[in-house]
């Protein structure tokens, strides 16, 4: 596959206000951080039949959607402070390609009603959910109830699905479904949407923070090609693996 490498020298780079550089780099990070999340979001998309192995999954991939959940919770605070606080988007945001504006009134429209990446954020992301949470869960649930547990001869292969299973149902006070499919489903959507609008947004923002200060071919690019690593569809996250 064909990578542009695009080098730009700390000379160029500080032909950019302060204000558009520190915002430059963060919305680099961001944009990393939510690509890398979202691969592994996918990549924990496994299907099987064996039980152990599918409770194993499922904790994975739950655990992988609320930290993402978290990342793009915490991108709105960034935009919010450092570029419609800072006044960036008033000079930048009518530069934005149709397309960029489209990925950025999304994001607005999203984050500005009610929002479950931030209800989930606050609640299940960077925090464990509240005693009374829990307590008031566990006296919902039947008697009859089964929950298990999956103990490995180590800690890299025991899962303690019980917890998942019960913060799962938690969560679905959130999401308003009546099964935990149902909610998983509804938390899946809300993140592929978000993510694309960030990475949308973001890539066609850092252009025009370039563009705005450096002529067109200013900047050194190169083509390399890479040797790919595997479709994305085959990829997957193993739970049971062995020293």
């Amino acid at each position: 596959m064909d990578i542009k490498k695009i080098t730009i020298t700390k000379k160029q780079f500080d032909l950019l206000p302060e204000k558009e550089k520190v915002f430059f780099v963060q919305l680099g990070h961001l944009q990393n951080e939510i690509t890398t999340l979202t691969k592994l979001l996918i990549f924990s998309e496994t299907k099987s039949e064996t039980e152990v192995i599918k409770k194993a999954y499922t904790m994975q991939k739950l655990l992988i959607a609320k930290l993402s959940i978290g990342k793009l919770h915490e991108g709105w605070d960034l935009l919010q402070k450092n570029f419609f606080g800072s006044g960036l988007s008033k000079k930048y945001e009518p530069k934005l390609p149709p397309q960029g504006l489209t990925y950025l009134k999304n994001l607005k429209k999203y984050f500005g009603g009610k929002k479950l990446v931030s209800d989930i954020r606050n609640n299940f992301s960077f925090h464990n959910p509240s005693f009374d949470e829990i307590s008031k869960q566990l006296k919902a649930i039947p008697g009859d109830t089964e929950f298990q547990v999956f103990l490995g001869k180590d800690y890299a292969t025991t899962n303690y699905y019980m917890a998942e299973e019960i913060v799962l149902n938690t969560m679905l006070n959130y999401v308003k479904k009546t099964t935990l499919q149902d909610a998983m489903n509804e938390i899946f959507k809300d993140l592929a949407e978000v993510s694309g609008w960030f990475i949308g947004f973001g890539g066609y923002c850092m252009v025009v923070l370039l563009d705005e200060f450096m002529g067109p071919g200013e900047l050194k690019m190169e083509t390399l090609e890479v040797e790919g690593q595997g479709k994305v569809k085959e990829i997957t996250i193993p739970f049971f693996v062995e020293n």
